[in-house]
């Protein structure tokens, strides 16, 4: 609701519509007038002493725009120390462009500006300085995570957010979350640098709901727990750091397709069942790490650690689960049940080469993009001995690599597998192999841009499920369209997305896409679905750097002239690392759609 009224908003205010290629620089022209200052060349001022910093903070309204600045009474401005302890320049320092950089890119990710740029700059006296300029992202908000396809909704997300609170980016929140079968409230707090700066704390709690659907009732369903203590990576230079988290879950899982509980035929037998695949789950881990970061060019990132977890896995009420079913249900439905006790060591690695590029996950504003190879390998050893289940090796690892051509494009690779070596055995073994590119900024025409990836899993005691539809990568279908146990998927999609026009303060895109796919269990079940489709991008900087998504797609694949619309609060095509952490879903150490 909110968002629509800003649309609408912005639709009246706006009387002229252009190109947004310049929301940063205007900003920095304004600081840059505003103290008397002239903006110098990077390399023109590499090596020379700083003489002073000054921080420029604009509050999230201004003059001109559709929301009068009065509005800022309600906001808490970032104080300063906020910003200037992040920055790794500061008087007496030589200016350094890979500092400045990674300064800009400390403060991006606090998620509490809408703009933020770092400029070498002289005075009138000729001594050179550093200019940092902020705009503030309007934190008391109502923050909306949705998506959904057609009539069936996939999941909605509030939460009543202050993210800057008192200025000082202290970050609690309320939190209510739906999907098709429960609800659930909690809340949320995080205090990105406790204790003088030097600790990350994180608390979440939340209580589930079975949702009342058709007189079937609801009532209570689990609850989710967990708390973090930390000491991240603040910095490139940072040498040490650790981890503490905890987390414990207990609740009813249920597979959804199409809003609805999925049922399961049991193989072994000759009658024709719909069981409901649904179990209560508790989980608990806990676990404690060692960090340490060396190199210069190439950063190298050392954990180690114990990490203690319990899973269990039990049918309940809601499976109506009949006893000559149940062996069955265990062996081909339920997760197995766990305890592992496991030494843990883990690598990662990643170039120090940082680009910024603009209009790939927002638009108009920078964003960062790490370039060169990532690396990422894993082993956990959990032992018999230490009160494991059983005695095994799990070791996952991956190669990525990301590269920019003709000034503005992207091509992004990715080799990821992982695999788990029990009696002897090589299980829940999994492959993931992904390419994504974006050409430059065509003129006036926009860019495009386009995924290729493939999923591949083999004896997966997890017995997990696949799936393909509007809700990950296949508009013109509903959600889960496809779902398939023990499954490979190959997923693909080409867009074409305009540049960011203007009105006001709203920032709009349109997007035409080809988007195409199958989930197989064998290569004679191959079937590839495709989709064609319009769509459209809205941003409203002052308040979030994700944009909201629209979506009209039809299956061109022969199997029916069917219209889907789907929305959600991000892009549907996920083009950036940023982008892929959204989702809970890790193979070989990275991240994807799932």
């Amino acid at each position: 609701m909110t968002a629509a009224l800003l649309l609408v908003a912005g639709l009246l205010a706006g009387p002229t519509l252009t190109p947004e290629r310049s929301y940063e620089a205007r900003h920095v022209a304004t600081a840059l007038a505003r103290e008397g200052l002239a903006e110098v060349s990077p390399w023109g001022a590499l090596g020379r002493e700083l003489a002073f910093v000054r921080v420029v903070r604009f509050d999230v309204f201004r003059e001109g725009e559709l929301i009068p600045p009065l509005f800022n009474a309600l906001h808490w401005l970032t104080v300063p120390p906020v910003i200037q302890r992040e920055l790794l320049l500061g008087p007496g320092d030589r200016y350094d462009p890979a500092k400045a950089l990674e300064s800009a890119r400390n403060l991006r990710r606090l998620d509490i500006f809408q703009l933020v740029a770092i400029r070498p700059v002289e005075d009138g006296e000729g001594r050179l300085g550093l200019l940092v300029v902020t705009r503030d992202l309007w934190s008391l908000r109502l923050e909306q995570g949705f998506q959904f396809t057609g009539e069936q909704f996939d999941y909605l997300t509030l939460r009543l957010t202050e993210r800057n609170l008192f200025g000082r980016n202290t970050q609690a929140s309320l939190v209510y979350a739906l999907t098709p079968v429960t609800w659930r409230l909690g809340e949320r707090y995080q205090d990105y640098r406790a204790l003088d700066g030097k600790l990350q704390l994180a608390q979440g709690l939340d209580v589930i709901f079975k949702r009342d659907r058709d007189g079937a009732g609801g009532g209570y369903d689990g609850v989710d727990v967990s708390f973090d203590v930390s000491r991240p990576w603040y910095h490139l230079g940072q040498r040490w750091g650790f981890r503490f988290p905890f987390r414990y879950l207990d609740n009813h899982f249920r597979q959804i397709q199409a809003g609805q509980v999925v049922g399961w035929d049991d193989p072994e037998t000759p009658e024709v069942e719909a069981i409901p695949r649904a179990w209560r789950q508790r989980y608990f881990t806990d676990g404690i790490f060692g960090r340490v970061q060396l190199g210069q060019d190439f950063k190298h990132r050392l954990s180690a650690g114990l990490l203690f977890s319990h899973l269990e896995n039990t049918p309940f009420e809601e499976t109506a689960l009949p006893a000559r079913n149940a062996a069955s249900f265990r062996r081909n439905v339920l997760p197995r049940s766990l305890t592992e006790v496991a030494p843990r060591l883990s690598w990662s690695g990643f170039q120090r080469n940082f680009s910024k590029i603009e209009d790939l996950r927002s638009f108009g504003v920078s964003e960062d993009l790490q370039l060169g190879p990532s690396t990422y390998a894993s082993l956990a050893v959990p032992l018999e001995a230490l009160g494991s289940t059983y005695t095994a090796v799990e070791a996952e690892g991956g190669l990525g690599w990301t590269l920019t051509w003709a000034d503005e494009g992207v091509l992004d690779l990715l080799a990821a597998a992982e695999g788990r070596l029990e009696d002897g055995a090589l299980i829940n073994r999994e492959l993931l192999l992904r390419a994504r590119v974006a050409t430059p900024v065509l003129g006036r025409v926009g860019r495009f841009v386009s995924r290729l990836d493939w999923l591949a899993r083999a004896d997966d005691t997890r017995n997990r499920v696949l799936s393909l539809g509007g809700d990950n990568g296949l508009r013109g279908y509903p959600s889960q369209a496809f779902l398939v146990q023990g499954a490979d998927r190959v997923r693909g999609n080409l867009e074409w997305r305009s540049r960011p026009l203007v009105w006001s303060f709203l920032h709009l895109g349109l997007v035409g896409f080809y988007d195409a796919g199958a989930v197989y269990a064998r290569a004679e079940d191959f079937t590839l679905r495709q989709a064609v489709g319009v769509g459209a991008r809205i941003l409203f900087p002052q308040f979030n750097r994700e944009v909201f998504r629209v979506d009209l797609g039809v299956p061109v694949d022969g199997s029916g002239f069917t219209l889907n619309f789907s929305a959600g609060s991000s892009q549907a095509v996920p083009l950036t690392p940023e982008e892929d952490r959204i989702f809970d879903s890790y193979t070989g150490g990275f991240a994807n759609q799932p």
